[in-house]
């Protein structure tokens, strides 16, 4: 007799059965269907008087009506199909099949299906091979890499299941099984998924590998998985669009920047000539003037140079600086508006001609008042002969009322005054020029630019050429 060994049933199908009767798989209860095998209750062997029996109960293989294969084949073949269709008369739900293939032939038999087989497929037994092969969609390997925690699915088409197949059988032979799921379109157009997990054994001797396997429907499982793909999709397509939204959003943006950019680079290059061409023009007004008054030639320069200095002691700001100067180098061109001889006069004027030369700040400022400064030049022109207790002119204004710029202005112009030589003096000397304004420190001058003046002129020993 033919012992009936259990791994002829898969490991998947064994533990569907009772502990303990691994060893009767190949039995049927009641000693039903005594034409397709007898048991032993003892032993638990298939009969060997039936190792062919299949013949006679609808068996449409290859291999047990075939001289040329070898016993062992034959007697596996007819062992695996008795045993299967004892277990299948267990009522187990499981479909098994026995398939067969010549090694390096790309055609495949069936050795044997369980009924339910082509009953799924609405075809006879016979026809199972050419119509699942033609039913295949697509085919997945679930991979678990011992070093990674995520699983890797491989899914290939029917297409290129048929350009591959001889990789796949490979590798099925030398592992010794596979395991698989197909997804099936039926002859009713029903979509349905099946696992696959067989044994594989190859016999050198037939040149002939055998599939022993089970199909089990997961159906609803696939299905779920397959939604919640679809689920995944979807929300990586969303997640997709907004990330390109937000790219094409940033892009811009970008570009918006960059537009800004530009327009402030030329913004600020406008600004520079636009500075630059009032520099221009504020330096030819102040030679203008110095050549029609040669005994103050320098003196705006000067008195701009100085008050630049003590600006800077002060912490005034560049842009605050820049003003600065340009009032300083056109504080008397007012004096355009009066007459030559007066300006020129050595001497001591008279009231009339004193009151000509005090009206040069307001003859300043209405010129200046039509330019469009960045700075307030017009009004530090216009103020910068007011002292603190209000005696000064044109407007009498007093303390904080006076500008910083304007407070600055005064003290420098009082100094390089007093230590340049005049047409009504000479030089009063630096001495002097620092006695004036420490003398009325805090009356007609603001102390903390006095301060910053003595310190420059004592202690710094401030040179007018060299700022």
């Amino acid at each position: 007799m033919g012992r009936c060994v259990p791994l002829v049933v898969p490991a998947c199908v064994m533990v569907l059965l009772p502990q303990g009767l691994a060893g009767l798989a190949c039995r049927r209860p009641g000693g039903a269907d005594k034409e397709i095998a007898k048991a032993d209750m003892r032993t638990g062997m298939c009969s060997a008087d039936h190792a062919a029996g299949p013949a006679d109960s609808g068996y449409f293989g290859r291999i047990l009506h075939t001289g040329a294969y070898s016993a062992a084949l034959k007697k596996r073949v007819a062992e695996g199909i008795a045993c299967y269709r004892a277990f299948k008369a267990l009522g187990n739900p499981a479909i098994l099949y026995i398939a067969a293939w010549e090694r390096n032939h790309k055609r495949i038999w069936y050795e044997y299906t369980s009924d339910d087989f082509p009953q799924l497929f609405g075809y006879e037994p016979h026809e199972v091979n050419d119509i699942l092969r033609k039913s295949i969609i697509d085919r997945r390997i679930y991979r678990y890499p011992e070093a990674e925690m995520e699983v890797h699915k491989e899914i290939k088409t029917s297409e290129e299941i048929s350009t591959v197949w001889h990789e796949l059988r490979a590798e099925g032979e030398r592992v010794g099984s596979t395991e698989a799921v197909y997804k099936i379109i039926t002859d009713r157009t029903e979509t349905i998924w099946l696992k696959d997990q067989a044994t594989v054994e190859v016999y050198e001797q037939d040149n002939i590998s055998l599939s022993l396997g089970v199909l089990t429907i997961i159906s609803k499982e696939m299905e779920a998985e397959d939604q919640l793909k679809r689920h995944h999709d979807f929300l990586e397509a969303i997640v997709q669009a907004r990330t390109l939204e937000l790219t094409n959003l940033n892009r811009q943006q970008q570009r918006e920047i960059e537009k800004r950019r530009m327009a402030q680079e030329r913004l600020s290059i406008s600004n520079r000539q636009l500075q630059k061409s009032l520099d221009e023009i504020v330096n030819a007004m102040s030679l203008t003037l110095e050549e029609r008054d040669p005994y103050t030639a320098g003196h705006q320069r000067r008195t701009a140079t100085l008050s630049l200095a003590i600006g800077k002691l002060l912490g005034l700001q560049e842009d605050e600086l820049h003003g600065l100067r340009m009032a300083g180098l056109i504080h008397d061109m007012g004096k355009i508006a009066v007459p030559g001889e007066i300006l020129s006069k050595p001497g001591n004027l008279n009231e009339a001609e004193m009151q000509l030369i005090k009206r040069h700040p307001q003859v300043a400022y209405d010129i200046l008042k039509q330019i469009d400064f960045p700075w307030p030049v017009d009004r530090i022109v216009l103020q910068h002969h007011e002292k603190l207790d209000g005696s000064g002119y044109p407007q009498g204004l007093k303390g904080g009322d006076i500008l910083l710029e304007a407070r600055i202005l005064c003290v420098a112009d009082v100094v390089e005054t007093m230590e340049t030589h005049r047409p009504y003096r000479p030089s009063l000397g630096r001495q002097a020029a620092l006695e004036e304004i420490g003398r009325f420190r805090g009356i007609l001058y603001d102390p903390q630019v006095v301060d910053a003046c003595l310190t420059l002129l004592r202690e710094r020993d401030f040179d007018y050429s060299t700022g």
